[in-house]
Protein backbone atom coordinates (compact mmCIF):
# COMPACT_ATOMS: atom_id res chain seq x y z
CA UNK A 1 0.00 0.00 0.00
CA UNK A 2 1.54 2.91 -1.10
CA UNK A 3 1.31 6.17 1.63
CA UNK A 4 0.25 9.83 0.28
CA UNK A 5 0.80 12.49 2.85
CA UNK A 6 -1.14 15.88 2.18
CA UNK A 7 1.53 18.29 1.59
CA UNK A 8 -0.51 20.81 3.13
CA UNK A 9 -0.39 18.95 6.45
CA UNK A 10 2.09 18.83 9.46
CA UNK A 11 2.99 15.89 10.86
CA UNK A 12 4.17 15.05 14.40
CA UNK A 13 7.37 11.88 15.71
CA UNK A 14 6.96 11.01 18.61
CA UNK A 15 8.40 8.12 20.88
CA UNK A 16 5.48 5.71 21.57
CA UNK A 17 5.81 5.73 24.90
CA UNK A 18 4.59 9.00 24.83
CA UNK A 19 1.94 8.68 22.93
CA UNK A 20 0.65 6.48 25.12
CA UNK A 21 1.09 8.17 28.14
CA UNK A 22 -0.91 11.02 25.96
CA UNK A 23 -3.38 8.44 25.74
CA UNK A 24 -3.38 7.31 29.09
CA UNK A 25 -4.33 11.16 30.47
CA UNK A 26 -6.44 10.82 27.54
CA UNK A 27 -8.48 7.80 29.08
CA UNK A 28 -8.69 9.84 32.36
CA UNK A 29 -10.63 12.15 30.93
CA UNK A 30 -13.20 9.97 29.25
CA UNK A 31 -13.79 7.99 32.76
CA UNK A 32 -14.23 11.42 34.31
CA UNK A 33 -15.60 13.57 31.87
CA UNK A 34 -17.68 11.25 29.47
CA UNK A 35 -20.66 11.34 28.22
CA UNK A 36 -21.27 15.21 28.67
CA UNK A 37 -17.81 16.42 28.09
CA UNK A 38 -17.36 13.88 25.04
CA UNK A 39 -15.79 14.88 21.76
CA UNK A 40 -17.29 12.99 19.27
CA UNK A 41 -14.57 13.58 16.86
CA UNK A 42 -11.78 12.77 19.05
CA UNK A 43 -12.94 9.55 20.27
CA UNK A 44 -13.10 7.10 17.36
CA UNK A 45 -9.02 8.06 17.21
CA UNK A 46 -8.47 7.27 20.83
CA UNK A 47 -10.39 3.87 20.24
CA UNK A 48 -8.43 2.79 17.62
CA UNK A 49 -4.99 4.49 19.00
CA UNK A 50 -5.66 2.25 22.10
CA UNK A 51 -6.14 -0.65 20.63
CA UNK A 52 -2.91 -0.33 17.81
CA UNK A 53 -0.56 0.72 21.12
CA UNK A 54 -2.18 -2.19 23.61
CA UNK A 55 -3.90 -0.28 26.29
CA UNK A 56 -6.96 -1.35 27.47
CA UNK A 57 -9.47 0.67 25.15
CA UNK A 58 -12.29 3.54 26.88
CA UNK A 59 -14.96 2.37 28.51
CA UNK A 60 -17.47 3.25 25.69
CA UNK A 61 -16.80 0.60 24.15
CA UNK A 62 -18.79 -1.55 26.36
CA UNK A 63 -21.63 0.79 25.40
CA UNK A 64 -21.38 0.69 21.55
CA UNK A 65 -18.97 -1.64 20.61
CA UNK A 66 -16.50 -0.89 17.79
CA UNK A 67 -16.49 2.64 16.20
CA UNK A 68 -17.66 1.31 12.90
CA UNK A 69 -20.04 3.20 10.63
CA UNK A 70 -22.40 0.05 10.77
CA UNK A 71 -22.43 0.16 14.22
CA UNK A 72 -23.67 3.66 14.46
CA UNK A 73 -25.99 3.56 11.58
CA UNK A 74 -27.74 1.13 13.83
CA UNK A 75 -27.61 3.22 17.13
CA UNK A 76 -29.29 6.00 14.75
CA UNK A 77 -31.50 3.55 13.14
CA UNK A 78 -33.00 2.52 16.70
CA UNK A 79 -33.38 6.65 17.94
CA UNK A 80 -35.51 7.09 14.70
CA UNK A 81 -37.91 3.88 15.14
CA UNK A 82 -38.21 5.68 18.74
CA UNK A 83 -39.13 8.74 18.16
CA UNK A 84 -40.90 7.95 14.42
CA UNK A 85 -38.67 10.79 12.58
CA UNK A 86 -35.22 10.77 11.00
CA UNK A 87 -32.22 11.85 13.66
CA UNK A 88 -31.78 15.18 11.78
CA UNK A 89 -35.52 15.78 12.62
CA UNK A 90 -35.20 14.62 16.10
CA UNK A 91 -32.39 16.97 16.77
CA UNK A 92 -33.56 20.08 15.16
CA UNK A 93 -37.08 19.72 17.29
CA UNK A 94 -35.65 19.03 20.51
CA UNK A 95 -33.32 22.11 19.80
CA UNK A 96 -35.92 24.41 19.06
CA UNK A 97 -38.28 23.31 22.30
CA UNK A 98 -36.21 21.77 24.56
CA UNK A 99 -36.01 18.46 25.82
CA UNK A 100 -39.41 17.29 28.32
CA UNK A 101 -37.69 14.75 29.91
CA UNK A 102 -34.56 13.28 31.10
CA UNK A 103 -34.95 10.04 28.55
CA UNK A 104 -35.42 12.86 25.51
CA UNK A 105 -32.19 14.72 27.28
CA UNK A 106 -30.31 11.93 27.04
CA UNK A 107 -31.31 10.66 23.55
CA UNK A 108 -30.93 14.25 22.00
CA UNK A 109 -27.06 13.50 23.89
CA UNK A 110 -26.65 10.34 21.95
CA UNK A 111 -27.80 11.53 19.01
CA UNK A 112 -25.99 14.57 18.77
CA UNK A 113 -23.04 12.20 19.73
CA UNK A 114 -23.69 9.14 17.03
CA UNK A 115 -23.80 11.84 14.36
CA UNK A 116 -20.80 13.06 15.29
CA UNK A 117 -18.77 10.22 15.16
CA UNK A 118 -20.44 9.30 12.00
CA UNK A 119 -19.37 12.07 10.02
CA UNK A 120 -15.64 11.16 11.57
CA UNK A 121 -15.58 7.88 10.68
CA UNK A 122 -16.88 8.83 7.11
CA UNK A 123 -13.44 11.19 7.00
CA UNK A 124 -10.79 9.35 9.60
CA UNK A 125 -7.42 10.98 8.81
CA UNK A 126 -4.61 8.44 8.69
CA UNK A 127 -2.59 7.86 11.99
CA UNK A 128 1.05 6.66 10.73
CA UNK A 129 3.04 4.27 13.23
CA UNK A 130 6.55 3.14 12.65
CA UNK A 131 9.13 1.77 14.74
CA UNK A 132 12.77 1.88 15.48
CA UNK A 133 15.74 4.33 13.94
CA UNK A 134 14.28 4.14 10.29
CA UNK A 135 11.07 6.33 10.59
CA UNK A 136 10.02 6.09 7.01
CA UNK A 137 6.13 5.87 6.22
CA UNK A 138 6.56 3.14 3.74
CA UNK A 139 7.25 0.88 6.64
CA UNK A 140 4.63 2.54 8.71
CA UNK A 141 1.28 1.21 10.14
CA UNK A 142 -1.49 2.74 9.42
CA UNK A 143 -3.97 3.43 12.33
CA UNK A 144 -7.49 4.44 10.68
Amino acid sequence: MEVKLDPEEEYVVMPLSILERILRYAMVVCQEHCPAGRDPATCPYIVNLTRQVGLSPPPCINDYGEYRLETFKVLIKDLERKYGMGIEDFVNMIRRRKPRSLEEQTDFMEATFYLGVLRELSNMRSIYITRGSNISIKEAVVVK
